[in-house]
């Protein structure tokens, strides 16, 4: 084992140091020489290809907030650090206060020059881990070469957040098979810190793997240093990020409710899907094969843990590329098994040759990557060119910003009079099109969870629907026209209690085609709920909803009775195969089950003065579940 492999704890150079310097400062002083040391082993020709796979790799695509689902929360993202927004009390979402770097864009400096060098360190932590785990198998310049292609073809569809998961997941995992410098667990705590504000599923599994791999490993210093590093680093970056301490047991609770209710609210199952099922189901087969073959020559403990990690990561994978099964998010689970992969190819020693571990990496490669070669050299250089034209020019950023904005108001087609009234006053924009706030320069004032279909559970809508309540006397409320919300629901029911709480505490102001403005009013129209009829129902079982006076809202509220078979499996995979459906009037809706307690509106009377492109005057007749349960119906008179 050469001294840089060793646990520099026990090196007897570490005690040589002078005596009147601090132990601490030796150790940081030999870490740092460490470092220096793996960098100046790098010869020239892997060096030249690390360059140039951050090159090709690292410069960013979308730098301007545009209209749509998933850019307008890319853009809530970089408004939210922009305006210095709490996240717990006032912003809750999948990502964290860091969120931004895996997206930055150009409307902030600060976002585009921090979200670049993200981009950078991402690319060239992965190629390093690439290359210092196959170099002793392959050869430096083998091992060079497949780390930049595994990163360029990579990098082009999938998030730096993804990149850095898998180049320390990968590290973690020749940690603990082979050894290595002792502070990679608590580097890899830090990074987790890190990730867990920026992509909150991705930091809290390597906040595990970090965690098991000093465990297993056998040194209690190690795990000691891993904890801390996890929560000084989670301290550091959350004050960093401009947050509060006290916000942050908020923050960690909510973000409990989005990771516990995302599964059952967004899981979807697009067909054809049964190859990319046998592909998951072979490379997890590979997995489970390449440490049978490695418990033959390694300590059960060292099988064990790295048996741990394996699991985190196909975790993951299986989460995140099926939780939405379709081909945009099937290269999540590809890049997630990578770590597991290319590992392999070093650490199996027995069996097969290292031609087909190699081989396996390749076409897991090509499946997670969206095109079979890098990108251009002339593609890169604009790129690069554009990011840093505005990070230094002032009047450039100015320019391309008014032209992004001018595309977003053809787009969003905000009428004059409701400019006029939306100026000044604080604003939130539902259902989610958080950019239609900065392109018209609106007092952006979100909802905690800002894109409404976030609020996948009935404490995320409560928390929503109580800071609509409790907002400034002047809080307005624009919302777009339609009925139909992500994934064929409802948008009278998503979420149910915030929707109630707009009717009973805001009044219509302006209306047209396309938006809807709401105003805070002084006293709440809703009257108490008044239970009218609880009916047990069968799945399917066809139900007359209850008729009402033209001045009552009618409600229904819906409880299963114990899930089925496929409700249950999909639970313990973490998978919603079989969601909750509702037909109302023969349209058929989909209802994240911890929303379905409502209350959900049957009922919404014309009287609300809500047009009906808005659900104003709906009144279902007969509505089913797809599952046996309970259902409530129950009245609130309207003052």
């Amino acid at each position: 084992m050469s001294v840089d492999e060793t646990d520099v704890t026990r090196s007897p150079e570490a005690t040589r140091a002078p005596a009147d310097v601090p132990g601490r400062r030796r150790r940081l002083a030999r870490y740092w020489r460490l470092i220096r040391r793996r960098f100046s082993e790098l010869p020239p020709v892997p060096v030249w290809l690390l360059l140039a796979t951050v090159v090709f790799a690292a410069p960013l695509d979308a730098v301007y907030p545009t209209a749509g689902l998933d850019p307008s929360w890319e853009a809530g993202l970089n408004l939210a650090r922009q305006r210095r927004l709490r996240f717990g009390p006032e912003l809750v979402f999948t990502y964290g206060p860091w969120g931004f770097l895996d997206h930055p864009e150009a409307v902030s400096r600060f976002n585009l020059v921090t979200g670049t060098l993200f981009a950078v360190l991402a690319c060239a932590a992965a190629w390093l881990a690439v290359y210092l785990v196959l170099r002793a198998r392959l050869g430096q310049l083998v091992a060079a070469i497949t780390g930049s292609l595994l990163v360029m073809l990579c990098a082009l569809t999938i998030e730096p957040s993804a990149l850095l998961f898998a180049a320390m997941m990968l590290a973690l995992l020749g940690y603990l098979d082979r050894g290595g410098p002792p502070w990679i667990p608590a580097a890899a705590a830090a990074g987790a810190a890190l990730l867990i504000q920026v992509k909150f599923s991705e930091g809290a599994v390597l906040a595990l793997g970090s965690l098991c791999a000093a465990a297993f490993a056998g040194r209690w210093r190690r795990l000691v240093e891993a904890g801390l590093a996890l929560v000084g680093g989670t301290l550091l970056a959350w004050l960093l990020a401009g947050q509060s301490i006290a916000d942050l047991p908020a923050w960690v609770r909510e973000m409990r409710q989005v990771a516990v209710g995302y599964t059952d609210a967004m899981s979807l199952e697009a067909r054809p899907n049964v190859l990319p099922y046998l592909l998951i189901v072979a490379i997890c087969a590979i997995a489970v094969g390449y440490l049978v073959r490695l418990a033959r020559d390694r300590p059960a403990r060292i099988t064990a843990g790295i048996a741990v990690l394996v699991l985190l990561a196909l975790y993951l994978g299986f989460r995140e590329g099926t939780g939405r099964h379709g081909p945009g998010m099937q290269k999540y689970f590809y890049l997630y098994a990578l770590p597991v992969l290319v590992w392999a190819v070093a650490a199996v020693s027995v069996g097969r040759r290292v031609v087909f571990r190699l081989g396996v990496v390749a076409v897991v490669v090509l499946l997670a990557g969206s095109s079979w070669s890098p990108l251009s050299p002339a593609d890169a250089m604009s790129r690069w060119g554009d990011q840093l034209q505005l990070s230094v020019d002032s009047r450039y950023q100015a320019q391309r910003l008014q032209q992004a904005r001018l595309v977003a108001q053809q787009h969003y087609a905000v009428s004059g009079p409701m400019r006029a009234a939306l100026a000044g006053a604080p604003v939130t924009v539902d259902p989610w099109e958080a950019t239609l706030a900065w392109a018209y320069g609106l007092d952006w004032k979100p909802v905690p969870a800002f894109q409404s279909y976030v609020a996948y559970t009935g404490k995320l809508d409560a928390l929503n629907a109580a800071a609509l309540v409790n907002a400034q006397p002047n809080r307005l409320v624009l919302r777009a026209a339609g009925l139909n919300s992500i994934d064929g629901r409802n948008r009278l029911w998503d979420p149910p209690r915030y929707l109630l709480a707009e009717l009973c505490d805001y009044r219509p102001v302006l209306s047209d085609s396309r938006w809807l403005l709401l105003r805070k009013a002084e006293v709440d129209r809703c009257g108490a709920a008044q239970p009218l009829a609880t009916v047990r129902v069968s799945a399917g079982q066809q139900l007359s909803v209850p008729v009402a006076d033209p001045g009552s809202l009618v409600t229904m509220s819906f409880r299963a009775s114990s899930p089925g078979l496929l409700v249950r499996l999909g639970r313990a995979l973490d998978k919603s195969f079989h969601p909750l459906e509702v037909t109302a009037d023969g349209t058929r809706y989909r209802l994240p089950r911890a929303l379905a307690d409502g209350p959900l509106i049957a009922r919404l009377p014309a009287s609300t003065g809500w047009p009906g492109s808005y659900g104003g005057g709906t009144g279902y007749r007969t509505v089913s579940f797809s599952e046996p349960g309970e259902v409530q119906f129950s009245i609130i008179p309207l003052s």
